[in-house]
């Protein structure tokens, strides 16, 4: 019997890019995060840890960051770890394991060849990705084992073809194809590469091919991430227990609010009030607002982000909505002004996208804010 801890895709040095104030904390969880792993670990008494790919986001990361993991890595050094390099972490010149910190780490195995794992009556068989991209599955290295004796657990890192919602599987990277567990005869095809965790059967509709997804959410659209796999196999042959455990510190979500009219601004005050337990918060604001409510739109977020340090707001679907007439312009007592004003109120009316409209909409609400300073 074995059981072990099946984790991939912490991205450790990921930047966290169009997150704002949230990447540091992002960042941060993810570290944390990775300390969740080995501590369950450590609790379920493990045999072993896999780390099935990307663990860095890219081979360049800092010496710090390496150093982070490693910190991590060596709070536990009475739990064997096995890491496979992926796609972003890929062999070669540059890789990041080629470091020679990696090499004190003695509890820590790279599984950067084919060559079988022998851990007493488990066998590893390694896949891994020798380029960031490619056509070639990786896991055809596997050899049969119908006839070998002990446990068999594939590792790798790519994409299980016919198994996820990808379009276009004839221009994928790094495809794997599900049939090696039936060619080869493992019981267990440990995945990374997609961040959502989830599993999939073989042909005679048993659990043998799993991703953990990432143990820290990365972004917006990732579903069932957060997590990562304890697996438990009796013997050769059997079938895999595979449990999801909790290991993510943040909660991520995407809210879509409608403005309508002259009260939606109170509607969406209390729609941000129920958002507070939200970790990573992305405010998609649609529909329409007159253009003299902008002002007031401005001075609700701005307060909220005071509360809610890690929400961005989205104005892309928001259509500012102003009457162009020149009876309807605002009287800045200034003929410059005046006529900047309705300049903008006819680029406005005539202006169709979304994201130009909300410029010379912001350009409007200035102007209309500054005059009426002036006239203060």
């Amino acid at each position: 019997m074995v059981r072990f801890i099946h984790t991939s895709d912490w991205q450790i040095g990921m930047k966290g890019s169009g997150l704002g104030e949230s990447a540091s904390k992002v960042r941060e969880a993810r570290i944390a995060s990775g300390r969740n792993v080995l501590k369950l670990a450590k609790e379920q008494k493990v045999d072993f840890v896999l780390l099935c790919g990307d663990i860095f986001e890219h081979n360049m990361v800092s010496q710090e960051d390496v150093k982070r993991v490693i910190s991590v890595f060596n709070e536990y050094q009475d739990i064997p770890i096995y890491l496979l390099p992926g796609n972003h972490d890929v062999l070669g010149a540059g890789c990041v394991y080629n470091r020679e910190i990696f090499g004190r780490v003695g509890h820590l195995t790279i599984l950067n060849s084919p060559n079988p794992v022998s851990i007493g009556d488990v066998t590893l068989h390694p896949c891994p990705v020798a380029h960031k991209r490619s056509k070639h599955d990786f896991s055809a290295t596997i050899p049969d084992v119908h006839e070998v004796e002990g446990i068999h657990i594939g590792v790798a890192h790519g994409s299980v073809v016919g198994k996820l919602a990808v379009s276009m599987w004839e221009g994928i990277d790094l495809p794997i194809y599900p049939a090696c567990v039936e060619r080869t005869g493992i019981d267990y095809l440990a995945l990374g590469h997609w961040h959502g965790h989830s599993v999939f059967e073989d042909s005679q509709g048993l659990p043998r091919i799993a991703y953990s997804g990432t143990h820290e959410q990365t972004d917006y659209s990732e579903n069932n991430a957060g997590f990562c796999l304890l697996v438990k196999i009796d013997g050769k042959g059997h079938t895999p227990k595979i449990e999801p455990l909790k290991t993510g510190q943040l909660s991520w979500a995407i809210c879509k609010f409608e403005m309508k009219d002259y009260s939606s601004l109170d509607e969406l005050k209390k729609y941000l009030d129920s958002m507070r337990d939200i970790d990573i918060v992305k405010l998609v604001l649609n529909g329409e607002l007159p253009l003299e409510l902008k002002g007031e739109l401005d001075k609700l977020l701005d307060y909220q982000t005071t509360i809610n340090k890690n929400m961005t707001v989205d104005f892309g679907s928001l259509n500012m909505t102003v009457p162009f007439t020149s009876e309807s312009a605002f009287d800045t007592g200034d003929p410059t002004l005046s006529h900047t004003e309705v300049s903008l109120r006819k680029q406005l009316a005539d202006e169709t996208d979304p994201k130009k409209r909300l410029v010379v909409a912001r350009a409007l609400a200035y102007l209309q804010a500054f005059a009426q300073e002036a006239e203060a």
